[in-house]
C-alpha cells in the first residue's frame, strides 16, 4: 500500500470514528481535509454525508485517487471525537508519523465504551431527574427511574440483537407506555403524564436535531435535511410506541 492510499485510509478512519460517535458532518469534513493537507497537494476533496464518506487526492502521474466508505453505526461518544481531533492536530503539526497516527486511531476505535451497568443507571437517572424537573412528585421520579433503567436494558438488548435503527425508538416507546400505565394502575396517586414525559427523555433525538440545524446553517443541506428527517421519524416512532402501549389499557 503506497503512502497516498495510507493517507486516504487515515482520513477515512478518522471521519468514520467521528461520524459514528455523533460529530457534525462539517466537523468530519474539516478533520479529513486537514489530514489530507499533509500531502501538500492542491484541490484535495473530502465529503461527509450522514452515512457516507468520500475523499479524493489528485495525482499527476496516475490521475486522482478517490475512496469512499459507508458508515451505518451511529452513537454518541464525545470522548472519541475529542481524541480524533487531538490526533489530527498532532499529525498535521508533524508530531507523529502516518503509521503512529493509524495506530492511535486503531486504539481510539477499540477503546471500550462505558460499562453496561453504568449506561443502564444513566438511563434511570436521566428519566427520574427530568421527571422531577418537570414538577413530577418524588413517587413519579422513582417510577420514571425504574422505567429508565428498563429502557437502558432494552437499548442494550437491541444493540446486541442489531435491531433496525427505528425499532429501538419504537420499542422504547412501548416499554415506557406499558410500565407507566402499570405504575399508575398500582399507584393511582402517580401522574402518568409526568412519568411518560420524564421517561422518554433519553430517547428523544435532541442531539440529532441540533446537528441537523448546525449542518443546515453550515450549508450542508443534504446531511442537515436527512438528519432533520431522522429526528422526525425517531420522534414518530417513540410516540407511536407509547400510543400503542396505552391503547392496551382501556382505562386510558
Amino acid at each position: 500500500m503506497d503512502k497516498d492510499t495510507k493517507l486516504l485510509n487515515l482520513a477515512l478512519d478518522a471521519g468514520e470514528i467521528m461520524l459514528m460517535s455523533g460529530a457534525e458532518t462539517h466537523r468530519v469534513q474539516d478533520t479529513m481535509l486537514r489530514i489530507l493537507s499533509v500531502s501538500g497537494r492542491q484541490k484535495i476533496e473530502a465529503l461527509a454525508l450522514s452515512t457516507m464518506l468520500i475523499v479524493s487526492l489528485p495525482r499527476e502521474e496516475k490521475g486522482p485517487l478517490s475512496m469512499a466508505r459507508g458508515v451505518s453505526d451511529r452513537s454518541v461518544n464525545f470522548e472519541k471525537i475529542c481524541a480524533v481531533n487531538a490526533m489530527s492536530r498532532s499529525f498535521v503539526a508533524g508530531e507523529i508519523t502516518l503509521e503512529e497516527a493509524s495506530q492511535r486511531l486503531s486504539e481510539i476505535h477499540h477503546t471500550p465504551s462505558f460499562p453496561a451497568w453504568m449506561r443502564v443507571l444513566a438511563y434511570g437517572m436521566t428519566s427520574g431527574g427530568f421527571t422531577l424537573v418537570y414538577n413530577g412528585t418524588p413517587l413519579d421520579g422513582v417510577a420514571a427511574f425504574v422505567i429508565g433503567m428498563l429502557l437502558g436494558l432494552t437499548a442494550l438488548w437491541n444493540s446486541r440483537w442489531k435491531a433496525p435503527y427505528f425499532f429501538g425508538s419504537f420499542s422504547g416507546g412501548v416499554v415506557t407506555g406499558v410500565f407507566a400505565a402499570l405504575f399508575h394502575l398500582l399507584l393511582p396517586q402517580t401522574q402518568i403524564g409526568m412519568i411518560i414525559i420524564g421517561s422518554i427523555m433519553p430517547l428523544l433525538p435532541g442531539i440529532t436535531m441540533t446537528k441537523a440545524i448546525r449542518d443546515i446553517l453550515e450549508g450542508n443541506f443534504i446531511s442537515g435535511n436527512s438528519k432533520l428527517m431522522e429526528a422526525l421519524l425517531v420522534a414518530c416512532a417513540i410516540a407511536g410506541g407509547v400510543a400503542i402501549a396505552l391503547g392496551l389499557f382501556p382505562s386510558f
